[in-house]
Formats: C-alpha cells, sequence, structure tokens
C-alpha cells in the first residue's frame, strides 16, 4: 500500500462532454519548485539512480515529474519487450494495477456529480444481486475499504486459483457472490479490498447502461486525450505498445504477468507516462470532470462508527514523507510495479511505471522526491538511546514468556550476564537496559517496558514497535501437547466455499498446516507449523492465529484462521 498537456483540441472535447463542468484552477499561480529547479542537474541526479536500479539489457520503466502545468522530468529506463529488445518510451503503455482505483473512483463521482446515484446509499440498490449482508454497505464504504467484503485476491489465493490463469470479470463478481462472509460491520473498520473496487465498476455498468471501458473511455480517457490508456477488458483485444511484465530469479528476467486476466475496476488499466502526465495535470488544474476533486482526495475526514479518521480518500492514500503532505496510491501486479505521487502543498506531481517486479517503486519515488524537495524535507532526528548499567539481580524478574495479542510468544531470558529477546523459532536478540524497566535493541527499531506491580511482581510487559504499543501478558507455563492430543487436530480440512483443501499432518510431533500451491507460487512456503499456546489455540509461523471450533459432542470438527491481513475469520471445516 499514490500527470497532463492539455490540447487547444481538448478545450473544445471539454464543452461536448455531458459530464463537463466549468472550473477554476485550483491555484493561478502554480509551484515556483519549477522555477527554482535546474532540470539539467535534476535530470544528471535522477540518470545516475537509475543506472544503480536498471542495468543494460533489462526490463526498466518510465519516470515523469510535473510541476503544475509545467513538465519537469520525463525520461524511460530499459526494455518494454528484453526478447525483441524493445525500448521504453512515453508511449509505451504499463498495467499500473491498484493505480486503477483512482479511476474507479472517479468514475463513481463523475456519476454522483450528475445525480444518478447517492454515494451513502445501499450498494444493493444498483446491486440487487449481492448477498443479504446483515448490515447496509454504502458505496462511500466501497470507495474508503470500510465496507468489510473481503479482497478477492486473497481470496483467490486461498481458493488455490492461480494468477496467470483465465480470469475475468463474471468470475470475479461470481467469487465475491459466494463469499457472503463479511471481515467485520460496515464502517467499524479500514481494510483494503479490490473485491470492493470490482464491485464499484459493476455499480458504473448499472448505472451508466455503459460497460466500464466505455464509460472511462466516453467521459474521461478521450476527452482528455489520453489515447494510450485502456481497461484490458477483452481477451481478444489486440493490444500495441505494451510492455511485457518480468520477474527477476537470480540473474535472468523471467516473463511474468497476468495477460488472462481481463476482470476491472480494482485494476486492470493500462496507460502510458505521457497519458499520466495529462492525467496529473488535469489533477492540478482541475480544468475538467469533478467539481472540487483536487480537495476530495488531498483531505481525509471522519467516516468510521468510533469517529477515527481514515488516511483512504477516493483511489489515494495521505500520508507524510519528512514532513511533506503527499497522496499517492501504489500499483502492483505480476510483472509491474506503478507510483502515483501527488505532494498537494508543492504543486508536484510524481509518476513511476516499472514493468520489473525488482524495483521497489515507492522507495524508488521517495529518494527522487529527496532530490527534488531537498531544501523542504523535515528529517526528524532518530531519538539516541544511551544504555545503562544494571545489576544483574535486578532483572531476575523480567525473566519468562510473555503473550502478546495475536497469541506470539515472547522469550526474556538471562544468560551469560546478558538480558535476550528470543523469538519463536529461537532467533535471539541482545537487550540493553534504557532504565531499570525499559530495554531497547540495536539490532532493529523495537522497545520494550516492563510493569511492576505494588508487591513487586512483573505479569505484564508493553513492547513499543512501529509507533504502536501492544500489551503483552505473562504467559503461562504449560505442559506440551502429548502425542495423543495433537492427533485429535490432524486431519482433512475444507474451505467448502472456495472449494480448497487445507490438510493438517502431524510430523514429529509437530502439526503442520498445508496450503494449496499458489501459496508456494506467490509467497514462496507450502505449509506452516503450529505451536500451541493454550485452549484450542496454536500460532502459526506465517498465518497469524488459528483456533479449532468443536461440535456438540467436544469433537474437533474445524478451525478459524483469525487474520491474514486482508482477509479475516476464515471458516474450515473437518472432513
Amino acid at each position: 500500500m499514490r500527470t497532463h498537456k492539455l490540447l487547444i483540441a481538448f478545450i473544445l472535447m471539454i464543452l461536448l462532454s455531458p459530464f463537463s463542468k466549468a472550473q477554476t484552477s485550483k491555484n493561478a499561480s502554480f509551484s515556483s519548485v519549477s522555477n527554482k529547479i535546474d532540470k539539467e542537474v535534476l535530470k544528471q541526479k535522477i540518470d545516475s539512480l537509475m543506472s544503480i536500479e536498471v542495468g543494460e539489457n533489462q526490463a526498466g520503466g518510465a519516470i515523469g515529474i510535473l510541476s503544475g502545468d509545467k513538465v519537469l522530468f520525463k525520461s524511460a529506463y530499459g526494455l518494454m519487450n528484453i526478447e525483441k529488445n524493445r525500448a521504453i518510451d512515453g508511449n509505451t503503455s504499463f498495467d499500473i494495477a491498484s493505480v486503477t482505483k483512482q479511476f474507479t473512483a472517479y468514475a463513481i463521482l463523475l456519476l454522483a456529480q450528475d445525480g444518478k446515484l447517492d454515494l451513502d446509499g445501499d450498494i444493493r440498490n444498483y446491486l440487487p444481486q449481492l448477498p443479504p449482508y446483515k448490515e447496509v454497505i454504502s458505496i462511500r464504504n466501497l470507495i474508503q475499504h470500510t465496507s468489510g467484503i473481503a479482497s478477492t485476491d486473497v481470496l483467490r489465493l486461498f481458493a488455490g486459483l492461480p494468477f496467470e490463469g483465465t480470469w475475468n470479470q463474471q468470475m470475479e463478481i461470481d467469487l465475491i457472490m459466494s463469499y457472503p462472509q463479511l471481515n467485520f460491520a460496515p464502517n467499524s473498520k479500514y481494510l483494503y479490498s479490490n473485491g470492493g473496487y470490482s464491485l464499484l465498476a459493476q455499480i458504473v455498468e448499472n448505472v451508466s447502461g455503459l460497460k466500464y471501458s466505455e464509460f472511462l473511455k466516453k467521459n474521461v480517457l478521450f476527452p482528455l486525450s489520453m489515447n494510450a490508456t485502456f481497461v484490458n477488458d477483452n481477451p481478444k483485444n489486440k493490444i500495441s505498445n505494451c510492455a511485457t511484465g518480468y520477474k527477476k530469479e537470480k540473474e535472468n528476467f523471467n516473463q511474468f504477468s497476468s495477460n488472462e486476466d481481463t476482470s476491472y475496476g480494482a485494476g486492470n488499466i493500462y496507460s502510458s507516462l505521457n497519458d499520466m502526465i495529462i492525467w496529473g495535470q488535469n489533477i492540478l488544474s482541475q480544468r475538467f470532470g469533478v467539481n472540487d476533486y483536487f480537495n476530495k482526495i488531498t483531505h481525509p475526514y471522519n467516516t468510521l462508527i468510533n469517529g477515527d479518521s481514515i488516511s483512504y480518500t477516493y483511489g489515494f492514500n495521505i500520508g507524510n514523507h519528512k514532513g511533506i503532505k503527499m497522496v499517492e496510491h501504489s500499483g502492483g501486479n505480476l510483472g509491474f510495479r506503478s507510483q502515483f505521487m501527488i505532494f498537494p502543498d508543492e504543486e508536484i506531481v510524481l509518476i513511476l511505471l516499472f514493468n520489473t517486479e525488482s524495483i521497489n517503486t515507492r522507495r524508488l519515488a521517495f529518494k527522487i522526491i529527496d532530490i527534488l524537495l531537498a531544501d523542504k524535507l523535515v528529517v526528524e532526528k532518530t531519538k539516541e538511546r544511551v544504555a545503562v548499567e544494571i545489576e544483574f539481580e535486578e532483572l531476575k524478574p523480567f525473566e519468562g514468556n510473555y503473550q502478546m495479542p495475536d497469541g506470539m510468544k515472547l522469550g526474556f531470558v538471562l544468560e551469560q550476564n546478558t538480558f535476550w529477546l528470543v523469538l519463536p523459532g529461537n532467533e535471539k536478540f541482545q537487550l540493553h537496559a534504557e532504565s531499570p524497566t525499559k530495554f531497547f535493541l540495536k539490532d532493529f527499531n523495537a522497545q520494550c517496558t516492563f510493569i511492576k506491580s505494588k508487591n513487586g511482581l512483573v505479569n505484564e510487559m508493553i513492547w513499543h514497535q512501529g509507533g504502536e504499543d501492544y500489551t503483552a501478558g505473562r504467559a503461562e507455563e504449560r505442559e506440551p501437547l502429548s502425542y495423543e492430543e495433537l492427533t485429535l487436530y490432524a486431519g482433512n480440512y475444507f474451505q467448502d466455499i472456495l472449494k480448497a483443501e487445507y490438510p493438517i499432518v502431524l510430523e514429529n510431533n509437530i502439526l503442520t498446516l498445508y496450503t494449496p500451491s499458489t501459496f508456494k507460487t506467490y509467497l514462496g512456503f507450502e505449509s506452516v507449523k503450529l505451536s500451541h499456546i493454550g485452549g484450542d489455540k496454536f500460532l502459526t509461523d506465517r498465518l497469524g492465529m488459528i483456533e479449532f471450533t468443536r461440535n456438540n459432542t467436544n469433537q474437533i470438527d474445524g478451525f478459524v484462521l483469525l487474520d491474514v491481513g486482508r482477509l479475516q475469520n476464515i471458516i474450515f471445516l473437518k472432513h
């Protein structure tokens, strides 16, 4: 888990568009950044940076930078097709993956602006065939990932459906229809969902009477002269000047793309650098389309039931980079990576389109912004932690295991006058005292604080990492389960909706859960080990906590995977 040259001809197209509105520019005087930048120096620095990222005869990408209505930088690197030795240029089309979501949200906003739908209306008013969810889900919930609808990419992973295989919009909608279980009550949480955006595309079609691709072409792409941009929704379409996606394996670049996937809404728009420059310029100028669009995408507002503000707006995440506000979205698909960033206060847009998985486009984007806005960056100084001496005897009350909220156990042991953190798998890291009860690690940025009760006992620890605090209680020491007890959990389990089998086998006194082949292909593992943490709860080494369920006769009849990111509380039954 983000740019447009308006031609004279485009002005005529705007006037003829049924969705055009007279709009004034957000700011008559564009950012002065372009006046301060030496374009040749900027090019030299970015070219130097890219010489490290993209080697000779390798897959690469295209980069563009806008400052207001001016193009500060535009360049291409590497090959769009290695086998044919074809170089990337400004008109090369790339799979922009999830950067597509801003176009889907834009289409919804156009329809809302024209009075054809209600953003806060029940989605069943527009998609009556949906399962009977217990609570009302609004269009806005879909846009902002607060619907609770499962993300289809993870559903496909757990169903064992390969991402290179044939997949179309009907299959995508059928999968959503077949899995009526919500991750949570609508509007209670934020959780990214590709399924939600696939449904938004269906709403566009049902409300407009046009195919999603036709609606975008008529109301966005054609008026903006984005001639190299299209929705890949038909396997019979002949795609010209399109980059081939690659995955780097050892020293070789192998073709790796999802050409058989023609689903849309969450992804599957292809676009070129030149077209994305046009799109970025229109966002900054607000000359066409959705009223007050710039303000909509750059300002979050409270949407959750508890009043918390989320950072996701209309296909964009709002964040901060070294003191500079940014609005962004990443895209990633088999063989492709993309990044679209707006720095609203500086009126800067940064676009990265790549046809290789070996480049972290977000990290690369930050390196470029650090060059471009070096004089505006506010680099927070890392707090220098100073170790203090603690008597060995004072550390003994902290020894033991503490259970984190997700079930993981952290161990703390004293060995050879050294205090150690022991992670699952017996990986050890030295702890350094910052105070009599607070400790830090030098190996990675994390700290822990032990809580002493009035009687001096320590039964609680707070783990500090990534800006979050996690309270862990002292874990009860328990006898390991016997072989006979472990056998009760072994067996064949099925996710009936997804039609996938997940055997659990007892091997060398350890329970192992085996996953479909998709896990090996895309995540690099084919099984997970289970470690008992109490009752019928186990912790896996890769899929979080698993809790077994029992029937009326107290026999194990299934299990639930509690949280695997974009999918929660997945139910499996023992057959």
